[in-house]
């Protein structure tokens, strides 16, 4: 009977505590079952007066990477996104808020393209966590850490969002990305390349997945008609298109502008890693150290003790 609600025991803890370890308990995996993340963040404006620019940037001084999924109707949205700002302050962020599309009646911002970016990186995980894989609001950092929500894990949503801020991306590239843009005649030419991106291992190397992606985002965008009465809503996606390879060039049919001349081109890598098989003789994940202590502990309080035996 022991040996029974020691295995009890066991299976109790062991639980619950590795899924706080693989998600630091303040947010969820943003990518249910893959090791990846977001990155990039660079832009482009492309204001009527620009013909010819470019950027790159060395991979260690990307910016953090912020999506939101969020909707004009959206009331709780408001309270997310006032918190976001907060716990942003003066850090260099991009952010890129998607708006809800499919089957909507009253935001007119989102597309089909953006629906499809949304679903086929974070669609599994917003399900497995909300019962749906497009949730108004919904926040994520570096294309890892998922917070769904206004209702906070620690004493405030500003104190999620700033720990998730501050940890950073997972990811261990060097090197640098580049973008460009040439218009003429009413068309655009965009040129990029990741291949200068390295991942940083020092021994064997993991098998990594590397997928460019060209968003189109307006600054601010005026819809006085939202239901949720931000009026003024900033950082609007209006289309995301995945690029053919790590380097090469292409004609984008750029999305209007909602209002003003505010639009600009970021470009995004979405990165993901294959697992490293288990060492032999070991299976699933080690415990921490502290949860240790703590089985040891409760399970020597199941073992059987001899009474002591008082002579007179």
């Amino acid at each position: 009977m022991r040996t029974l609600a020691a295995l009890l025991m066991v299976a109790l803890i062991i639980i619950p505590i590795q899924a706080s370890a693989a998600n630091g308990g303040m947010w969820e995996d943003a990518r249910e079952g893959i090791l990846g993340g977001t990155l990039g963040g660079i832009s482009l404006s492309l204001s009527g007066n620009t013909t010819d620019s470019s950027i790159s940037m060395d991979v260690i001084d990307l910016p953090t990477v912020i999506e939101v999924y969020t909707a004009t109707w959206c009331t709780s949205c408001v309270t997310t996104e006032h918190t976001l700002d907060e716990a942003i302050g003066d850090a260099d962020v991009t952010r890129i808020h998607y708006h809800r599309h499919k089957f909507e009646v009253e935001d007119p911002f989102g597309s089909n393209g953006t629906e499809e970016r949304w679903e086929s990186i974070y669609g599994t995980a917003s399900t497995s966590v909300g019962g749906a894989p497009r949730l108004a609001p919904t926040t994520v950092f570096d294309g890892e850490r998922l917070h769904l929500g206004t209702t906070s894990k620690s004493d405030s949503l500003q104190s999620d969002f700033s720990a998730s801020l501050a940890i950073g991306p997972s990811h261990v590239y060097d090197g640098s990305m580049s973008l460009s843009a040439i218009e003429s005649e009413g068309v655009t030419e965009f040129s990029w390349d990741i291949t200068t991106m390295i991942y940083n291992c020092a021994d064997e190397c993991p098998i990594e997945t590397r997928t460019a992606w060209l968003l189109f985002v307006e600054g601010s965008a005026s819809f006085p008609d939202g239901s949720n009465g931000i009026g003024d809503y900033i950082h609007v996606l209006h289309d995301a298109v995945p690029l053919d390879g790590p380097i090469g060039s292409t004609v984008i049919d750029v999305p209007p502008a909602w209002d003003g001349d505010d639009m600009s081109a970021v470009l995004l890598v979405d990165w993901s890693l294959e697992p490293s098989p288990p060492e032999p003789g070991i299976v699933g994940k080690i415990i921490p150290a502290p949860s240790v202590a703590i089985l040891v502990c409760m399970l020597a309080a199941l073992v059987p003790r001899r009474r002591s035996t008082i002579l007179h």
